[in-house]
């Protein structure tokens, strides 16, 4: 009935990416991770990513100029951003680029993650479910 969610995750510290892969993985989601927002547009060029983590602050590219070029190639992509370094500024900034949730780091647990990836999910279903029926 559904695709099995496909998770992508984006965030210049490894080490933070493979925890949240690992984990989200063992929740049964099919997960990919780079550190690098540039290799992820090509990648979101060959494959659909039906959610995207992505941190806001990294090299070459930040995770505001990356949300936008998502935003472009796909608009229904679920997009939620983690920072590690929030300010107001970053927030709106976030939120006018079309992110559809903002999570700071570190995480309180990675339950939190998880109830953010289920809250994208259940929106991309109902939008599903609602382009079904009107066809």
């Amino acid at each position: 009935m559904y695709p099995q969610m496909r998770v992508l995750i984006v965030d210049d510290e490894q080490d933070v990416a493979w925890v949240i892969e690992e984990f989200l993985r063992m929740e049964g989601y099919e997960v990919y991770s780079t550190t690098s927002p540039i290799i992820a547009l090509e990648m979101i060029k060959k494959q659909k990513y039906h959610i995207i983590l992505s941190d806001i602050l990294m090299p070459k590219m930040n995770g505001i100029e990356f949300l936008v070029q998502v935003k472009k190639y796909d608009a229904l992509t679920q997009v939620i951003m983690m920072t590690g370094h929030s300010t107001m500024n970053y927030t709106m900034q976030c939120l006018e680029a079309g992110a559809n949730d903002y999570v700071l780091k570190p995480f309180k647990n990675l339950s939190q993650v998880l109830e953010l990836i289920k809250i994208s999910e259940e929106k991309l279903k109902r939008w599903w479910d609602n382009m079904r029926s009107n066809l």
